[in-house]
Order: C-alpha cells, then structure tokens, then sequence
C-alpha cells in the first residue's frame, strides 16, 4: 500500500505555514453584501491557486479541485492560509522552505499581500480544525511581530524551525537575515513557470494588490538590506558575528 496517499491520525511533529491576507480585514469592515461575496469568491480563487502549487510528489488539479498526496495538508481559517504535514516526510525543513517560497510567489501573482510565519511542533488536525503547538509557533511569528517588522510582507521563520534546518548550502540559500531575524529569501527560488522573482517584481506586485505605503516601504527595505547567503559568508558579515555560523564548505 502506498502510504502517500494516507494521513496520520495522531499527532505529528510537522513545520507550519501560516500566511496571512494582509488587507482582508479593512475590506470586510467595509464590505456591503454585494461586496462580501465578491470578497468571498476571490479568497477561494486565491486559496485554490495556493493549493494547486503546493509541491506535492504526486497531485491532480482541476478548475475547482486539487487532489494530491498526502505530503502536505491544507486549511483556510478565514484570510488566513496554512500548510502542515499530517504524516512524517524526509527532510521537512527544506521541504517547506521550497514549498513556501513556491507558495509566497503563486499567492503575489494571485494579487495577495503575503505575511507569514514558518514554525514547527505538535500538529492534530480533526475535520477543519487544526490544533497544537506547531500551528501557534507558526502563528506567533507571522502575526506577532516587533513594530518595525510586522509590516514586512514576508515569511519569517521562528527559532523552533531554524533547528530543524540542515546545514547544507541548498537549504540556507532559501534563507537571508534582517534586523537579527531570519526570514525565508523571496529571490532565491526561481520556479519554471513562474520566473525569477527580483526586487521590482515583488513591489510592483504587491503595489498592484492594495499595499499601503508603510508596507510597500518596510517590504522595499527588507529587500534592499537582507543579508543572503552569499552576503552571509563573508568575514565580519552580520550572520557570523551574530550566531558563529560557519558555512557548509568550511566545515
């Protein structure tokens, strides 16, 4: 029996994506009934996108379905998207970083403004319910940031799921640093379908969602000033002062 295709009824250590609409709830404060349903039609347009790129090794996808293995598990909350494992996969800290930046690129051309967290722990799910503490690890980080963090449309990544990151080249290329925060780096997956995604397409993206001008301003800057892998692996770079990385090829 291929158990791909089956899900785990017990509790799971999995990672968890959480990423939040950013803007939704400004929308439904002042939302008529005719707008209300517009608003409603196009989360579950965004959130079929969302599960239609969700990497999983096998799927189908139709104009309203999406039928894959059971890698990965979704759930909407609202405006509020997450991803999460309800059985063990290999590598699952890479796994979800690739996932994610697929995900946070698919969710930018759908016209969302993506903020979101990656954290890891206990996960049960029970029909549309999903509790334990992977999904408030990931929550946390997505929701409640410092000041000059929380308008950065961007996934962070909590302290929990960073030690479960391999120390190999592949999986910390996904990752960059910004004010002592790591984050997962927008640029560093190109999808074939989707294209290399650089600093103007990100902005111009998000501008053309809705975001604000704080938004559109913190997200600039987090782009302009993130320290990436390469940055990361020169002397006195700030990733080596703060924590004594050593990169994968000076080990």
């Amino acid at each position: 029996m291929d158990m791909r295709w089956f899900r785990s009824r017990n509790p799971i250590n999995s990672p968890v994506l959480v990423v939040d609409a950013l803007g939704v709830g400004h929308r439904i404060h002042g939302s008529d009934g005719d707008a209300l349903t517009f608003l409603a039609d196009e989360l579950e347009s965004q959130f079929h996108c969302f599960r239609a790129k969700v990497p999983h090794q096998g799927m189908i996808v139709t104009q309203n379905h999406v039928w894959g293995t059971k890698e990965f598990s979704t759930v909407r909350l609202n405006d509020m998207f997450v991803l999460f494992s309800e059985r063990e996969i290999p590598d699952p800290a890479l796994r979800y970083m690739v996932a994610a930046s697929i995900l946070y690129h698919q969710l930018l051309l759908s016209g969302f403004m993506p903020r979101g967290g990656l954290g890891f722990g206990l996960v049960l799910r029970r029909k549309e319910m999903v509790l334990g503490g992977g999904f408030l690890d990931a929550y946390n980080v997505a929701e409640k940031r410092s000041d000059d963090l929380r308008h950065i449309c961007a996934i962070e990544l909590s302290s929990n799921f960073c030690l479960n990151i391999a120390n190999t080249e592949h999986s910390w290329r996904l990752v960059c640093l910004y004010k002592d925060r790591l984050f997962l780096n927008p640029r560093a997956l190109v999808d074939p379908e989707m294209g290399e995604f650089d600093n103007e397409r990100i902005t111009s993206l998000l501008a053309n969602a809705g975001a604000n001008d704080q938004k559109l301003q913190a997200t600039q800057a987090f782009l302009d000033n993130l320290e990436d892998y390469d940055s990361a692996k020169l002397p006195g770079s700030r990733s080596r002062a703060l924590t004594g990385w050593i990169s994968p090829d000076e080990r």
